[in-house]
């Protein structure tokens, strides 16, 4: 018998006859439903008497399965009969004598006994021993809660035999010393992949921001956790510190440096995959262990059946949950890929699994892309998984795997249904879906293509570049690798995604860049020119450039003829001076990122060198002028161009991706930004961190009605900040710290959705206005470090936090509003 409430307490409520069986049969099965994890009700301290206690009462309406033993004196005892009654809601005629004027209640115990006998049962005549009757129940008790379990829809997406771990964890963070107490909390989200992706400082300096108390996406060279600044700081505070998925000890070990020196009570908590990882630096190794029979009864049956679920004989789930030994991504993808299949289906599984002996995951999971029905669905599943090392976007993976013929969004959508991909959320930067592959799954996709051909040549893909050297010879790190000096013959105008990181040629082939290429990557590359043809390529599919770190990149070329480029990554090219020509009329361009090109001057000094290419005429004379023809048109050309951009009030929007949402300019040469820059309606962010050389801002930044988001942090040579002349409603958070900035106008009021302000270590700020209280969505001041502040205005009402650490001249203080 089953209760429908929704806050149930008890797995089991058992019913028995004290004086029969408490001692004996009773308790050997309370004892193996407790040693299978089942919590179970059984009234041991609880006084009896002649009526059902409340708390009794409460436990049979909070438990999810009640069983009932029937023993010789069972209706003998009034409680056995109100235990009965309370699940059955009818009776039983019993005791009359003793309750001649209640017979009302007697009548309902006959009905409730006579009714729970025709219930199919077990009967201890049909077993031996008494353990195999024990064995028997348990085993039918854990095939039937799942199944009730599914009737709390609240249920759904919790995490199944996770509070066991919690508990233990927490005894562990706790043990030794006082509980922590966190003050704040920093979670530096799958470390291995950020590693991979932007490298150790980058984490080092993430986690110190957030400890510190600055926005995590603030790139300030300064913050280091071993300046006597920040570990003074870092003293003061208690704090917990997650390090997911750290995979090398030198990670570990380079996170770690310097955290020894936290408060009393921080704790750091580092999930990895490699025990060894641990070793050397870990208090305490704690084992996630795989889910025990219950649990994984529970999460197998949420995802394999559903209310049109056809039944299946409770041998074959027991049979799938033991394959599974545990492993919650293998009970989830089987249980979606079983889910509403006929029993046959079911059977025809069971057998596919017979056939691999041993109970690795990857054997598990390949069950799931061997029942998946459409080649198409497969080869889909098969390019995910050697394309993406990470997550991706939904809109990218199309773009890339339509062949204009495919039902791409349909096959993904059936992949992310078998849960062979998950939906984590939206893209940072595009309204997207944000999707991700498990470890597990894609290395399984991966031994499938191995698998073809023992000759990687034959394979229907290549994904490691290790299997595409020559001859297989490798020194260390580095492998041979054979470059036909005619590689555009072997470029398919049918490619639609490039990538080779570390791309060893100074271009690429210039006479035949596929058409249909969606996306081209060269990270870390040694171009020095994408191209040498002067020829303007036509991309119409192009939507996504990465050369970030090729630091021999001098030039970009022209790309007016790429349409629908959205996002360009030139990040750490050192040597490239010139962007702004090549990037013309790129309506869908939203993505712009600049940061650490430090030979990327201010916009009007491509000007000054197109007058440099005027000089040939003036002092090269006729004969070198007919020698440069060519040059000199080109300079004419880009001449030209220029007028268009330092014109009075260019329209900048006219001209250059006028849909630009995120400009990323820090760390460039960059003097001056010219009015025009004013002029891009849909720009959401701007940052021009560390541009050391920039020395004022326009006033037309006020245009950009749409920014949010201003990082000038380090700009030291920026004095002034600009009149902002009319109302910013969007942009909500201002970095100034580290800069020259000597005070803020009386226009900042016109910010008026400003919610964080940060101004710290500006060594020549001074002063705030009085203005300031007029910023009614102002939360957040930063003022640490400012040795010159020294008067505080009046402040609004919506102030949250106001910190003036080290303000060595601050002299009074105005009112804080409370």
């Amino acid at each position: 018998m089953a209760s429908s409430s929704l806050s149930l307490k008890h797995d089991v409520f058992l019913s028995f006859r004290g004086e029969d069986t408490r001692n004996t049969f009773v308790g050997y099965l309370y004892a193996a439903l407790s040693a299978n994890q089942i919590l179970t009700f059984m009234d041991h301290e609880l006084e009896r008497g002649d009526e059902i206690s409340p708390t009794l009462s409460r436990a049979i309406k909070e438990s999810k399965i009640s069983v009932i033993i029937f023993s010789e004196n069972y209706a003998s005892s009034t409680w056995c009969l109100d235990e009965l009654e309370g699940s059955y809601k009818v009776a039983f005629a019993s005791h009359e004598k003793s309750f001649r004027d209640r017979m009302e209640k007697v009548n309902q115990w006959k009905a409730a006994l006579t009714e729970a006998s025709n219930l199919c049962g077990l009967d201890s005549k049909d077993f031996g021993p008494e353990n195999r009757l024990v064995q028997k129940i348990v085993e039918d008790i854990s095939l039937k809660l799942p199944k009730h379990l599914l009737l709390d829809e609240h249920i759904k997406g919790h995490l199944i035999g996770i509070e066991k771990h919690i508990k233990e964890i927490e005894w562990l963070l706790s043990n030794g010393t006082k509980a922590v107490h966190i003050i704040g909390c920093c979670f530096l989200w799958n470390v291995r992949e950020e590693y991979a992706r932007f490298g150790l400082h980058h984490l080092r300096r993430k986690l110190l921001s957030n400890l510190l108390n600055v926005e995590a996406n603030v790139k300030m060279d300064t913050l280091d956790v071993t300046s006597p600044f920040n570990l003074d700081r870092l003293r003061r505070k208690k704090v917990l510190i997650v390090l997911d998925d750290v995979d090398s000890s030198i990670q570990l070990d380079a996170l770690v440096e310097g955290y020894r020196q936290l408060a009393c009570g921080s704790r750091i908590v580092v999930s990895t995959r490699n025990k060894q990882v641990l070793m050397k630096e870990a208090d305490y190794i704690y084992k996630l262990e795989r889910l025990n029979p219950i649990e994984s009864l529970k999460l197998f049956h949420l995802h394999a059946f559903g209310k049109n679920s056809t039944a299946v004989d409770n041998k074959m789930v027991l049979e799938v949950t033991n394959y599974a030994n545990g492993n919650p991504l293998a009970l989830k993808v089987l249980g979606s890929f079983l889910c509403s299949r006929s029993k046959n289906d079911w059977e025809s599984a069971l057998k596919k699994l017979k056939r691999f002996p041993n109970l690795e995951i990857q054997d598990v999971l390949r069950i799931s892309y061997e029942g998946l029905d459409d080649k198409r669905i497969k080869d889909t599943f098969l390019d995910v998984a050697c394309l993406f090392d990470s997550s991706f976007t939904r809109d990218h993976a199309e773009s890339i795997l339509d062949d204009g013929n495919s039902s791409i969004k349909v096959e993904i959508s059936v992949l992310i249904e078998k849960c062979l991909i998950e939906d984590i959320g939206s893209h940072m930067y595009r309204n997207d879906e944000l999707l991700w592959m498990h470890d597990l799954l894609r290395q399984m996709g991966r031994a499938i293509v191995r698998d073809e051909d023992r000759e990687p040549g034959n394979r229907s893909r290549l994904c490691d570049a290790m299997e595409i050297s020559e001859d297989d010879a490798y020194v260390g790190n580095k492998f041979k690798l054979s470059i036909p000096q005619d590689l555009d013959s072997y470029l398919s105008n049918k490619l639609r995604s490039f990538q080779w990181d570390f791309y060893p040629l100074k271009s690429l082939p210039s006479n035949s860049i596929p058409e249909n290429l969606v996306e081209l990557v060269l990270h870390c590359s040694h171009v020095e020119k994408l191209w040498n043809s002067r020829k303007v390529q036509y991309l119409p599919v192009l939507r996504r450039i990465d050369l970030s770190c090729s630091k021999f990149l001098s030039q970009l070329p022209d790309l007016s003829q790429a349409p629908n480029l959205e996002s360009i990554d030139l990040e750490g090219c050192t040597s490239l001076v010139q962007v702004l020509l090549s990037l013309q009329n790129l309506d869908k361009l939203t993505y712009l990122n600049l940061n650490g090109c430090s030979k990327l001057r201010d916009f009007q000094d491509i000007s000054k060198r197109t007058e440099g290419c005027l000089d040939i005429v003036r002092f090269g004379g006729i004969k070198n002028v007919l020698n440069n023809f060519t040059y000199l048109k080109s300079c004419i050309q880009s001449f030209t161009g220029n007028l268009f951009l330092y014109s009075s009030q260019a329209h900048i929007s006219q001209k250059f991706a006028p849909n630009l949402r995120y400009l990323i300019l820090s760390g460039t040469a960059i003097e001056t930004v010219p009015p025009s820059l004013g002029y891009l309606p849909g720009l959401v962010e701007l940052d021009m961190e560390h541009c050391k050389r920039l020395r004022s801002l326009p006033t037309s930044i006020c245009h950009l009605k749409s920014l949010e988001t201003l990082y000038l942090c380090g700009c030291e040579k920026l004095k002034t900040f600009p009149e902002i002349s009319e109302p910013m409603e969007h942009l909500t958070e201002l970095w100034l710290d580290y800069s020259g900035i000597k005070g803020l106008p009386e226009s900042i009021e016109n910010i008026v959705s400003l919610r964080k302000l940060y101004i710290q270590h500006c060594k020549d700020f001074e002063f705030l206005l009085n203005n300031l209280c007029k910023l009614r969505n102002l939360e957040r001041i930063w003022l640490d470090n400012c040795s010159k502040f020294q008067n505080l205005p009046s402040l609004p009402s919506s102030l949250l936090k106001l910190s003036l650490l080290y303000c060595e001249r601050l002299k009074s203080l105005s009112e804080i509003p409370s």
